[in-house]
């Protein structure tokens, strides 16, 4: 099983080596609820699309998807990739990667993110400081302290200003170990406050932060201004809550535990400007499950 982490680090650097509104929906137009369009994370279907990428992208636009997010480019340039996707009438509005390998080839990354033609370059994962060694026993999860997260945060708005000279904006993906607190202090909330509203916007991971036991509802409701994107990803209805460990529970959008009526009311069409379903766990295809997410935010109307 290809994670996450090792997925995007392995994407990102084959990409490096490869280059030295309304609230409406209207079902079958690739338009969900806010009048946006329904886009998916590729990490979704990771396997398929890394044995056959314009096979996967063909049975994803017979579903209906226009826009995606990459977690990495399969080892092609930027506008090779972004090539590839018009055939398919595709676009990519946001383009992913994992903050230890932004270190290691920042501006690189940030160009092809632009020659992909997306508008949103986002940290998908947050790093260490170099040569930084957490105790025994202890992941990122677990053992990630405040100080790291000041640290990601400079780095962040670092990223940012590249970025922005780039063409872009850049962005910061959540999990769930952004909402721990430390001694009384949540990590995500001094993200926001750490970061250069000029320079980073936030892509909202509903599950995770549904995982981590946070409300989603309020921080929609009092940063509206500060997330740009969203990942429409479900959660289990058995799922546990953590803060301490990347423990995915991941099933089709509308059939587990959030309410997404409710999840898009609160959304600020001002700012909002793009959303993308992500699934991590599967019983079936990957396709299939993304064909069931796709058909369900078709039809939802807010």
């Amino acid at each position: 099983m290809i994670t996450r982490r090792t997925f995007l680090e392995c994407s990102s650097l084959a990409l490096v080596t490869a280059m030295s509104g309304a609230r409406s929906f209207a079902a079958g137009s690739g338009t969900g609820p806010l009048g946006r369009p329904i886009g998916l994370q590729l990490y979704t279907v990771r396997e398929e699309a890394t044995r056959d990428l314009p096979g996967t992208l063909k049975k994803l636009a017979a579903v209906g998807y226009r826009e995606v997010e990459t977690a990495g480019f399969y080892g092609k340039s930027g506008k090779e990739l972004r090539a590839l996707l018009a055939e398919h009438g595709m676009t990519a509005p946001s383009a992913h990667a994992g903050m230890d390998v932004i270190q290691k080839d920042m501006q690189k990354l940030i160009d092809g993110a632009a020659e992909v033609g997306a508008k949103y370059f986002v940290c998908a994962f947050p790093g260490l400081p170099a040569n930084t060694a957490l105790p025994a026993g202890k992941t990122i999860a677990n053992g990630i302290t405040l100080d790291h997260w000041k640290w990601n945060a400079e780095q962040l708005n670092r990223i940012g200003e590249l970025a922005k000279k780039a063409g872009l904006q850049a962005g910061y993906h959540n999990h769930n170990m952004e909402f721990r607190s430390y001694n009384g202090v949540v990590a995500f909330d001094q993200l926001l406050q750490w970061t250069d509203p000029a320079l980073v916007t936030f892509e909202l991971d509903l599950a995770w932060v549904v995982t981590a036991g946070a409300d989603p509802f309020s921080y929609l409701k009092k940063h509206a201004n500060r997330i740009s994107l969203l990942h429409v990803k479900d959660l289990r209805k058995d799922a546990i809550t953590t803060t301490d460990e990347l423990k995915s529970q991941t099933i089709e959008v509308g059939r587990g535990k959030i309410d997404w009526k409710s999840i898009f009311a609160a959304c600020d069409p001002k700012y909002l400007k793009h959303y993308f379903v992500e699934q991590e766990n599967f019983t079936g295809s990957p396709v299939d499950a993304a064909r069931l997410s796709y058909e369900y935010l078709s039809t939802l109307k807010v």
